[in-house]
């Protein structure tokens, strides 16, 4: 279930993992070698943003909490610090205890401590649930000697405040709310901004399909005129054996440039749909894992990212797909094989390509000019 915390590049642990503006998360090394676009989907960074990437604290959280969680489970799990074999768990201090040292912690510290035994009957959800610390957010003023519990926050600094704080300041007079409330409206805009990114992940991929099924067709559409040039040059073989190889190539040169014009169209689609995605499935797991520091720490970059996206139109992406270009090879055959039939001795052009204008040579090929 948590193999997402992976480098999504190299799919390996990700150290200091880095969000990106197109919502995937590289670790540093990868984030180092991708020069100036992801290596994922080839989003470039967006001009002008301050930085190409945000620390990833909610992963880096997670992680943390997932190798706590694996040295509890661990029967040779050890007191941290006398190394004898442990008993409890601090979640404040985020320390194993043995008997004796949990003792003394208590009595000094009173912080909640719970034994490895109960903590080791719970599944890995709970135990995440248990350490999110909701609510647990520290005054950012960086004077004051020790963390300072708070429940305000300042929007017009974008900062959390302890009642002092905020009183000795008049420029937050106006600007001040509880932050449960302000944590609870990002969510609530991320969430909608989920939903919303949702209806166009429908509306990406339906012209998706579109786009398969489009660059099927223009593949039958090659089948079926090859074979049709086939077996009209079977009847004409002495005549038109070097015009069914430019015939041919001729063809696969159309489908190449319609092809390849698709191919691009398409693979932007898969790209702005990955990054859809991933951005649906990194909100829904915040909102699964993530602490509240996290969701005020990441709001404004995953805001600005998600705005990106929904300015996506999959309407732009969409390309008239046309297949009845070989139309014109099948008419120009026709007319070779009716000069052929009715025993016109008619020389062909050797450029077969739509493209290319021929102008016959002799007045013998007056009844040809159509077909070259």
């Amino acid at each position: 279930e948590f193999q997402f915390l992976r480098c999504q590049q190299c799919q390996a642990e990700a150290k200091c993992p880095k969000l990106l503006p197109c919502l995937h998360t590289l670790c540093s090394g990868c984030l180092e070698a991708s020069g100036m676009q992801c290596p994922i989907c080839q989003a470039p960074w967006p001009l002008g943003a301050d930085t190409p990437a945000l620390d990833n604290v909610f992963f880096e959280s997670l992680q943390r909490r997932l190798s706590v969680y694996r040295q509890i489970v661990d029967a040779q799990a050890v007191c941290t610090r006398c190394k004898e074999s442990a008993d409890f768990w601090c979640f404040e201090c985020e320390q194993l205890l043995c008997a004796k040292c949990f003792e003394a912690h208590q009595w000094f510290l009173k912080h909640e401590a719970r034994p490895l035994a109960e903590l080791r009957n719970q599944s890995v959800r709970e135990f995440l649930d248990g350490t999110r610390k909701t609510n647990n957010i520290f005054c950012s003023n960086p004077n004051h000697r020790t963390p300072t519990l708070t429940s305000i926050y300042c929007r017009g600094c974008s900062k959390p405040l302890c009642c002092s704080c905020a009183l000795l300041d008049s420029s937050h007079s106006e600007l001040k709310c509880d932050i449960s409330a302000e944590i609870q409206q990002r969510q609530e805009e991320l969430d909608a901004m989920t939903q919303a990114l949702q209806e166009q992940d429908s509306a990406f991929g339906a012209v998706h399909a579109q786009m398969h099924a489009a660059v099927g067709q223009l593949g039958r559409a090659r089948a079926e005129t090859e074979e049709l040039i086939r077996e009209r040059v079977r009847q004409v073989v002495a005549h038109v054996r070097a015009q069914e190889r430019e015939l041919l190539e001729a063809v696969d040169a159309r489908y190449q440039r319609d092809y390849e014009e698709m191919a691009s169209r398409l693979g932007r689609l898969d790209a702005v749909l990955q990054r859809i995605r991933t951005g649906s499935a990194l909100v829904q797991r915040m909102k699964c894992y993530a602490s509240d520091q996290e969701v005020l720490d990441m709001h404004g970059f995953l805001r600005q990212a998600l705005c990106r996206l929904r300015q996506e139109e999959p309407q732009s992406l969409q390309a008239a797909v046309r297949t009845d270009g070989f139309d014109e090879f099948k008419v120009r055959l026709q007319d070779l094989s009716s000069c052929i039939t009715q025993g016109k001795d008619a020389a062909v052009s050797k450029k077969a390509s739509p493209e290319a204008a021929s102008t016959p040579r002799d007045p013998i090929d007056v009844d040809l000019v159509r077909w070259v």
